[in-house]
Protein backbone atom coordinates (compact mmCIF):
# COMPACT_ATOMS: atom_id res chain seq x y z
CA UNK A 1 0.00 0.00 0.00
CA UNK A 2 1.28 3.64 -0.86
CA UNK A 3 1.04 6.16 2.08
CA UNK A 4 2.09 9.46 2.57
CA UNK A 5 5.14 10.60 3.02
CA UNK A 6 4.17 11.99 6.24
CA UNK A 7 2.09 8.68 7.39
CA UNK A 8 5.45 6.62 6.59
CA UNK A 9 7.52 8.95 8.64
CA UNK A 10 5.16 8.44 11.62
CA UNK A 11 4.61 4.53 11.40
CA UNK A 12 8.75 4.66 11.38
CA UNK A 13 9.09 6.21 14.41
CA UNK A 14 6.29 4.39 15.99
CA UNK A 15 7.85 1.34 15.25
CA UNK A 16 11.66 2.53 16.08
CA UNK A 17 10.47 3.36 19.33
CA UNK A 18 9.07 -0.04 19.61
CA UNK A 19 12.09 -1.29 19.13
CA UNK A 20 13.60 -0.24 21.85
CA UNK A 21 11.52 -1.40 24.52
CA UNK A 22 11.75 -4.57 25.82
CA UNK A 23 10.46 -7.31 27.07
CA UNK A 24 8.16 -7.30 24.13
CA UNK A 25 4.85 -9.94 24.36
CA UNK A 26 2.68 -9.66 21.06
CA UNK A 27 -0.70 -11.34 20.02
CA UNK A 28 -2.44 -10.98 16.78
CA UNK A 29 -5.93 -11.57 15.79
CA UNK A 30 -8.12 -11.26 13.10
CA UNK A 31 -11.47 -9.98 12.92
CA UNK A 32 -14.23 -10.51 9.87
CA UNK A 33 -17.46 -9.15 9.00
CA UNK A 34 -19.37 -9.54 6.25
CA UNK A 35 -22.92 -8.21 5.74
CA UNK A 36 -25.60 -9.52 3.00
CA UNK A 37 -28.62 -7.08 2.25
CA UNK A 38 -31.60 -7.73 0.36
CA UNK A 39 -33.51 -4.55 -0.56
CA UNK A 40 -37.35 -4.81 0.96
CA UNK A 41 -38.60 -1.73 -1.41
CA UNK A 42 -37.06 -1.92 -4.92
CA UNK A 43 -33.42 -0.61 -3.56
CA UNK A 44 -30.16 -1.60 -4.02
CA UNK A 45 -29.19 -5.16 -2.51
CA UNK A 46 -25.63 -4.87 -0.86
CA UNK A 47 -22.75 -7.26 0.00
CA UNK A 48 -19.74 -5.92 2.04
CA UNK A 49 -16.55 -7.95 3.56
CA UNK A 50 -14.36 -6.24 5.88
CA UNK A 51 -11.17 -7.75 7.58
CA UNK A 52 -9.36 -6.43 10.88
CA UNK A 53 -6.25 -7.56 11.26
CA UNK A 54 -4.32 -5.90 14.53
CA UNK A 55 -1.59 -6.55 16.59
CA UNK A 56 -1.11 -5.88 20.27
CA UNK A 57 2.33 -5.22 21.56
CA UNK A 58 3.21 -5.04 25.06
CA UNK A 59 6.80 -3.59 26.31
CA UNK A 60 7.51 -4.02 30.32
CA UNK A 61 4.78 -2.30 31.98
CA UNK A 62 4.99 1.12 30.77
CA UNK A 63 4.94 1.04 27.20
CA UNK A 64 2.18 -0.96 24.81
CA UNK A 65 1.45 -0.27 21.01
CA UNK A 66 -1.12 -1.41 18.69
CA UNK A 67 -1.83 -1.75 14.97
CA UNK A 68 -4.42 -2.67 13.10
CA UNK A 69 -5.76 -2.25 9.53
CA UNK A 70 -8.99 -2.60 7.76
CA UNK A 71 -9.51 -4.27 4.47
CA UNK A 72 -12.79 -3.77 2.56
CA UNK A 73 -14.78 -5.02 -0.43
CA UNK A 74 -17.72 -4.21 -1.79
CA UNK A 75 -20.28 -4.57 -4.45
CA UNK A 76 -20.30 -1.63 -6.60
CA UNK A 77 -24.09 -0.54 -5.97
CA UNK A 78 -23.26 -1.01 -1.83
CA UNK A 79 -20.28 1.55 -2.53
CA UNK A 80 -17.10 2.04 -0.32
CA UNK A 81 -17.80 5.56 0.81
CA UNK A 82 -16.03 8.76 -0.41
CA UNK A 83 -12.50 9.06 0.07
CA UNK A 84 -11.91 12.82 -0.71
CA UNK A 85 -13.41 13.54 2.68
CA UNK A 86 -10.04 12.14 3.90
CA UNK A 87 -6.56 13.82 4.43
CA UNK A 88 -4.01 13.10 2.24
CA UNK A 89 -2.19 11.60 5.72
CA UNK A 90 -4.87 9.34 5.99
CA UNK A 91 -6.39 8.64 2.56
CA UNK A 92 -7.42 4.75 2.05
CA UNK A 93 -5.85 2.88 -0.96
CA UNK A 94 -8.03 1.57 -3.28
CA UNK A 95 -8.40 -0.90 -6.32
CA UNK A 96 -10.85 -0.16 -8.69
CA UNK A 97 -14.13 0.72 -7.08
CA UNK A 98 -14.43 -2.39 -4.97
CA UNK A 99 -11.48 -3.22 -2.79
CA UNK A 100 -9.95 -0.28 0.20
CA UNK A 101 -6.93 -0.81 2.54
CA UNK A 102 -6.93 1.75 5.63
CA UNK A 103 -4.75 2.26 8.50
CA UNK A 104 -7.78 1.65 11.15
CA UNK A 105 -5.29 2.27 13.96
CA UNK A 106 -1.38 3.07 14.64
CA UNK A 107 -0.53 4.17 18.33
CA UNK A 108 2.29 3.71 21.18
CA UNK A 109 1.18 4.76 24.29
CA UNK A 110 3.01 4.98 27.57
CA UNK A 111 1.03 4.32 31.41
CA UNK A 112 2.92 5.08 34.29
CA UNK A 113 0.53 5.12 37.58
CA UNK A 114 -2.24 7.85 37.03
CA UNK A 115 -0.46 9.06 33.53
CA UNK A 116 -1.19 7.71 29.98
CA UNK A 117 0.45 9.14 26.98
CA UNK A 118 -1.12 7.91 23.80
CA UNK A 119 0.63 8.44 19.86
CA UNK A 120 -0.56 7.69 16.13
CA UNK A 121 -3.69 7.45 14.76
CA UNK A 122 -6.43 6.82 17.30
CA UNK A 123 -9.84 7.58 18.08
CA UNK A 124 -11.53 9.88 21.05
CA UNK A 125 -14.80 8.75 22.82
CA UNK A 126 -16.36 11.82 24.85
CA UNK A 127 -20.02 11.50 25.37
CA UNK A 128 -22.25 8.98 27.78
CA UNK A 129 -25.39 8.43 25.74
CA UNK A 130 -25.80 5.47 23.54
CA UNK A 131 -24.45 5.74 20.04
CA UNK A 132 -25.77 9.92 20.27
CA UNK A 133 -23.53 12.32 19.34
CA UNK A 134 -23.98 15.18 21.47
CA UNK A 135 -20.85 16.03 23.08
CA UNK A 136 -18.86 13.36 21.29
CA UNK A 137 -18.43 15.54 18.84
CA UNK A 138 -14.44 15.17 18.61
CA UNK A 139 -14.07 12.57 15.73
CA UNK A 140 -15.20 12.25 12.04
CA UNK A 141 -17.42 9.33 11.45
CA UNK A 142 -18.58 7.00 9.05
CA UNK A 143 -21.72 8.18 7.53
CA UNK A 144 -22.00 5.71 4.10
CA UNK A 145 -24.68 3.81 5.97
CA UNK A 146 -26.17 6.93 8.44
CA UNK A 147 -26.93 5.05 11.35
CA UNK A 148 -27.71 1.67 10.17
CA UNK A 149 -24.63 -0.03 11.28
CA UNK A 150 -24.12 -2.75 14.17
CA UNK A 151 -22.05 0.02 16.46
CA UNK A 152 -22.72 3.71 16.10
CA UNK A 153 -20.92 5.99 15.17
CA UNK A 154 -18.23 4.67 13.58
CA UNK A 155 -15.36 6.73 14.64
CA UNK A 156 -12.39 6.92 12.03
CA UNK A 157 -9.20 7.04 13.53
CA UNK A 158 -6.80 10.57 12.63
CA UNK A 159 -3.06 11.13 13.39
CA UNK A 160 -2.42 13.09 16.57
CA UNK A 161 -1.72 12.66 20.45
CA UNK A 162 -3.52 12.76 23.57
CA UNK A 163 -2.95 12.81 27.44
CA UNK A 164 -4.78 10.86 30.40
CA UNK A 165 -4.62 12.10 34.51
CA UNK A 166 -6.33 11.29 37.15
CA UNK A 167 -6.15 13.37 40.07
CA UNK A 168 -7.98 11.38 43.06
CA UNK A 169 -11.73 11.51 41.95
CA UNK A 170 -10.87 13.93 39.09
CA UNK A 171 -9.63 12.96 35.30
CA UNK A 172 -8.14 15.33 33.07
CA UNK A 173 -8.02 14.02 28.84
CA UNK A 174 -6.28 16.16 26.55
CA UNK A 175 -6.75 15.19 23.08
CA UNK A 176 -5.21 16.68 19.85
CA UNK A 177 -5.87 15.44 16.22
CA UNK A 178 -3.46 17.03 13.42
CA UNK A 179 -5.17 14.96 10.58
CA UNK A 180 -8.01 16.86 9.20
CA UNK A 181 -10.47 14.14 7.94
CA UNK A 182 -14.13 14.47 8.26
CA UNK A 183 -17.26 12.68 8.13
CA UNK A 184 -16.87 9.79 5.24
CA UNK A 185 -20.27 10.05 3.05
CA UNK A 186 -21.97 7.74 0.77
CA UNK A 187 -20.89 7.79 -2.82
CA UNK A 188 -23.18 9.39 -5.11
CA UNK A 189 -25.92 6.43 -6.10
CA UNK A 190 -24.89 4.49 -3.24
CA UNK A 191 -27.36 2.94 -1.29
CA UNK A 192 -27.48 5.28 0.91
CA UNK A 193 -26.54 8.50 -0.86
CA UNK A 194 -28.11 11.46 0.36
CA UNK A 195 -31.55 12.38 -1.00
CA UNK A 196 -33.12 15.17 1.29
CA UNK A 197 -32.46 18.71 0.42
CA UNK A 198 -31.93 19.78 4.25
CA UNK A 199 -28.67 17.41 4.13
CA UNK A 200 -27.52 18.67 0.55
CA UNK A 201 -26.64 22.59 1.07
CA UNK A 202 -30.53 23.17 -0.40
CA UNK A 203 -30.00 21.64 -3.75
CA UNK A 204 -33.45 19.42 -4.08
CA UNK A 205 -32.72 15.65 -4.87
CA UNK A 206 -32.56 14.56 -8.55
CA UNK A 207 -30.27 17.58 -9.04
CA UNK A 208 -26.45 16.58 -10.13
CA UNK A 209 -23.73 19.63 -9.85
CA UNK A 210 -21.05 19.50 -12.67
CA UNK A 211 -18.92 18.99 -10.10
CA UNK A 212 -18.55 18.25 -6.11
CA UNK A 213 -15.23 19.48 -4.38
CA UNK A 214 -14.52 18.99 -0.97
CA UNK A 215 -12.39 21.21 0.77
CA UNK A 216 -10.68 19.13 3.64
CA UNK A 217 -9.44 21.60 6.22
CA UNK A 218 -5.63 21.93 6.81
CA UNK A 219 -6.83 23.21 10.86
CA UNK A 220 -6.20 20.47 13.55
CA UNK A 221 -9.12 19.45 16.21
CA UNK A 222 -8.10 19.91 19.76
CA UNK A 223 -10.13 19.53 22.86
CA UNK A 224 -9.75 18.79 26.88
CA UNK A 225 -12.15 16.87 28.86
CA UNK A 226 -12.74 16.62 32.28
CA UNK A 227 -14.36 15.05 34.97
CA UNK A 228 -15.18 13.38 38.41
CA UNK A 229 -16.47 10.80 39.68
CA UNK A 230 -18.70 11.98 43.22
CA UNK A 231 -20.25 8.69 44.81
CA UNK A 232 -21.95 6.63 41.88
CA UNK A 233 -22.04 9.55 39.77
CA UNK A 234 -19.80 11.28 36.99
CA UNK A 235 -19.57 14.44 35.73
CA UNK A 236 -17.67 16.07 32.74
CA UNK A 237 -16.93 19.27 30.88
CA UNK A 238 -15.60 19.55 27.83
CA UNK A 239 -14.36 22.46 25.34
CA UNK A 240 -13.88 21.08 21.56
CA UNK A 241 -12.26 23.54 18.98
CA UNK A 242 -11.37 22.68 15.25
CA UNK A 243 -13.37 22.03 12.07
CA UNK A 244 -17.07 20.74 11.81
CA UNK A 245 -16.91 17.45 10.60
CA UNK A 246 -20.59 18.36 8.69
CA UNK A 247 -20.60 20.40 5.95
CA UNK A 248 -21.48 23.30 4.54
CA UNK A 249 -22.05 23.41 0.88
CA UNK A 250 -21.18 26.60 -1.32
CA UNK A 251 -21.23 27.63 -4.98
CA UNK A 252 -18.25 26.70 -6.92
CA UNK A 253 -18.43 27.99 -10.70
CA UNK A 254 -21.57 25.93 -12.39
CA UNK A 255 -20.28 23.09 -9.06
CA UNK A 256 -20.43 22.87 -5.56
CA UNK A 257 -17.98 23.01 -2.61
CA UNK A 258 -18.03 21.24 0.58
CA UNK A 259 -16.23 23.15 3.16
CA UNK A 260 -15.93 22.17 7.10
CA UNK A 261 -15.17 25.67 8.71
CA UNK A 262 -13.68 26.00 12.46
CA UNK A 263 -16.36 25.83 15.32
CA UNK A 264 -15.98 25.58 19.32
CA UNK A 265 -18.21 23.40 21.01
CA UNK A 266 -18.37 23.15 24.94
CA UNK A 267 -19.99 20.45 26.67
CA UNK A 268 -21.15 18.69 29.94
CA UNK A 269 -22.08 15.21 30.60
CA UNK A 270 -23.62 13.54 33.56
CA UNK A 271 -24.36 10.20 34.96
CA UNK A 272 -26.09 8.30 37.42
CA UNK A 273 -26.19 5.01 38.31
CA UNK A 274 -29.07 4.13 41.29
CA UNK A 275 -29.64 0.54 41.53
CA UNK A 276 -30.88 -1.20 38.01
CA UNK A 277 -30.89 1.94 36.49
CA UNK A 278 -28.30 4.33 35.24
CA UNK A 279 -29.58 7.91 34.20
CA UNK A 280 -27.52 9.87 31.55
CA UNK A 281 -27.57 13.83 30.41
CA UNK A 282 -25.58 15.32 28.00
CA UNK A 283 -25.44 18.83 26.58
CA UNK A 284 -23.53 20.77 24.07
CA UNK A 285 -23.14 24.55 23.01
CA UNK A 286 -21.59 25.72 19.34
CA UNK A 287 -21.62 29.89 19.21
CA UNK A 288 -21.11 29.78 15.94
CA UNK A 289 -22.30 26.82 14.16
CA UNK A 290 -21.92 26.77 10.18
CA UNK A 291 -25.16 26.00 8.75
CA UNK A 292 -26.54 26.59 4.81
CA UNK A 293 -29.33 29.11 3.90
CA UNK A 294 -32.51 28.12 2.28
CA UNK A 295 -31.01 28.79 -1.55
CA UNK A 296 -31.72 32.60 -3.42
CA UNK A 297 -29.83 33.01 -5.87
CA UNK A 298 -27.52 29.95 -4.98
CA UNK A 299 -26.04 28.53 -2.40
CA UNK A 300 -25.15 30.59 1.27
CA UNK A 301 -24.21 29.55 4.91
CA UNK A 302 -24.39 31.72 7.98
CA UNK A 303 -23.02 30.75 11.34
CA UNK A 304 -25.65 30.24 14.31
CA UNK A 305 -25.84 29.35 17.88
CA UNK A 306 -26.68 25.57 18.33
CA UNK A 307 -27.99 23.87 20.99
CA UNK A 308 -27.46 20.16 21.61
CA UNK A 309 -29.51 18.53 24.63
CA UNK A 310 -29.76 14.75 25.26
CA UNK A 311 -31.16 12.54 28.05
CA UNK A 312 -31.14 9.00 28.45
CA UNK A 313 -31.95 5.79 31.00
CA UNK A 314 -30.66 2.06 30.67
CA UNK A 315 -32.84 0.20 32.84
CA UNK A 316 -32.03 -3.74 33.92
CA UNK A 317 -35.29 -5.47 33.86
CA UNK A 318 -36.28 -8.40 35.69
CA UNK A 319 -36.30 -11.81 33.18
CA UNK A 320 -32.55 -10.66 31.95
CA UNK A 321 -34.21 -7.54 29.72
CA UNK A 322 -32.70 -4.57 29.12
CA UNK A 323 -33.83 -1.29 27.69
CA UNK A 324 -32.54 1.72 26.75
CA UNK A 325 -34.04 5.11 26.26
CA UNK A 326 -32.83 8.48 24.80
CA UNK A 327 -34.51 11.91 23.58
CA UNK A 328 -32.06 13.95 22.00
CA UNK A 329 -32.67 17.72 20.59
CA UNK A 330 -31.12 19.21 18.09
CA UNK A 331 -32.03 23.26 18.10
CA UNK A 332 -30.68 25.81 15.98
CA UNK A 333 -31.34 29.61 17.78
CA UNK A 334 -32.28 31.59 14.10
CA UNK A 335 -33.63 35.08 13.47
CA UNK A 336 -34.90 36.44 10.07
CA UNK A 337 -33.24 34.01 8.40
CA UNK A 338 -34.20 30.66 6.44
CA UNK A 339 -32.68 27.44 7.18
CA UNK A 340 -31.95 24.26 4.60
CA UNK A 341 -33.03 21.93 8.03
CA UNK A 342 -35.49 22.43 10.63
CA UNK A 343 -34.93 24.80 13.33
CA UNK A 344 -35.29 22.03 15.65
CA UNK A 345 -35.03 18.23 14.99
CA UNK A 346 -36.27 15.93 17.92
CA UNK A 347 -35.16 12.45 17.83
CA UNK A 348 -35.85 9.86 20.08
CA UNK A 349 -34.81 6.24 20.51
CA UNK A 350 -35.98 3.13 21.82
CA UNK A 351 -33.63 -0.08 22.42
CA UNK A 352 -35.06 -3.24 23.85
CA UNK A 353 -33.09 -6.27 24.06
CA UNK A 354 -33.10 -9.52 25.78
CA UNK A 355 -30.16 -12.77 26.04
CA UNK A 356 -31.45 -16.10 26.21
CA UNK A 357 -30.22 -20.32 26.19
CA UNK A 358 -27.06 -19.17 28.48
CA UNK A 359 -26.15 -15.73 26.04
CA UNK A 360 -25.72 -17.95 23.30
CA UNK A 361 -29.08 -15.77 21.81
CA UNK A 362 -29.93 -12.72 21.99
CA UNK A 363 -33.18 -11.01 20.84
CA UNK A 364 -33.23 -6.89 20.02
CA UNK A 365 -35.70 -4.66 19.11
CA UNK A 366 -34.82 -1.00 18.94
CA UNK A 367 -36.95 1.86 17.14
CA UNK A 368 -35.54 5.44 16.14
CA UNK A 369 -37.93 8.47 15.74
CA UNK A 370 -37.60 11.79 14.43
CA UNK A 371 -40.79 13.40 15.96
CA UNK A 372 -40.52 16.57 14.66
CA UNK A 373 -41.11 15.46 10.65
CA UNK A 374 -42.51 12.10 11.69
CA UNK A 375 -39.97 9.88 9.72
CA UNK A 376 -38.37 6.60 11.51
CA UNK A 377 -36.84 3.14 11.20
CA UNK A 378 -37.54 -0.37 13.07
CA UNK A 379 -34.63 -2.59 13.75
CA UNK A 380 -35.28 -6.34 14.59
CA UNK A 381 -32.60 -8.41 14.77
CA UNK A 382 -31.49 -11.72 15.89
CA UNK A 383 -28.04 -13.04 17.31
CA UNK A 384 -26.57 -16.70 17.88
CA UNK A 385 -23.06 -16.36 19.28
CA UNK A 386 -20.72 -19.29 19.69
CA UNK A 387 -18.20 -18.12 22.16
CA UNK A 388 -16.46 -15.15 21.53
CA UNK A 389 -15.02 -16.19 18.16
CA UNK A 390 -18.27 -16.63 15.93
CA UNK A 391 -21.84 -14.74 15.79
CA UNK A 392 -24.61 -14.72 13.54
CA UNK A 393 -27.11 -11.26 13.10
CA UNK A 394 -29.88 -11.57 11.22
CA UNK A 395 -31.83 -8.27 11.14
CA UNK A 396 -33.78 -5.75 9.13
CA UNK A 397 -33.81 -1.27 8.82
CA UNK A 398 -37.11 -0.88 7.89
CA UNK A 399 -37.09 2.71 7.37
CA UNK A 400 -40.63 5.40 6.61
CA UNK A 401 -41.19 8.76 6.04
CA UNK A 402 -40.74 11.24 3.05
CA UNK A 403 -37.80 12.22 1.02
CA UNK A 404 -37.48 15.45 2.65
CA UNK A 405 -36.87 13.84 5.96
CA UNK A 406 -34.03 13.59 7.98
CA UNK A 407 -34.54 9.39 8.02
CA UNK A 408 -37.32 8.65 5.28
CA UNK A 409 -34.90 10.42 2.67
CA UNK A 410 -33.47 6.54 2.87
CA UNK A 411 -36.57 4.78 2.55
CA UNK A 412 -35.85 3.63 -0.52
CA UNK A 413 -32.75 1.58 1.56
CA UNK A 414 -35.04 -0.43 3.82
CA UNK A 415 -33.43 -4.00 3.82
CA UNK A 416 -33.08 -7.20 5.50
CA UNK A 417 -29.45 -8.15 6.67
CA UNK A 418 -27.33 -10.75 7.47
CA UNK A 419 -24.45 -10.46 9.21
CA UNK A 420 -21.66 -12.95 9.82
CA UNK A 421 -18.48 -12.17 12.12
CA UNK A 422 -15.59 -13.96 13.00
CA UNK A 423 -12.33 -13.74 14.92
CA UNK A 424 -9.33 -15.84 14.65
Amino acid sequence: MRLSRLSASMLAALLALEATAAPLRSSSSLQTESVIAAATRGGVSQLRVILLPETQLRMGRTWSAEGRLRLEGAASDTGLGTRETYSTVSEPWQSGNDVRVEIDAATLSWRKRTTQLTLGKQTVAWGVLDGVQVTDRFDAVRRREVVFTQDRPERISRWGARARFRFGDTRLDAAAAFDGTVNQLAGTGDAFDIRAARSRGGIPAGIVPASIDVDVPDNPTLGVRASRTIGTSDTSVMVIHGPDTEPVFLADGNGVELRYPVRTLLGATWQHAAGARVWRLEGAYIPEQPVNLVPVRGLAAAKESRWLIGSGLDWSLPGGVFLNAQLVVDHIAIGDIDLVRPETDVVSTLRIQRSFRNERWRAVLEMINVLSDGSGSLRPALTWQQGNSLALDLGADLIWGQQSDLIGQFERASRVTLRIRKTF
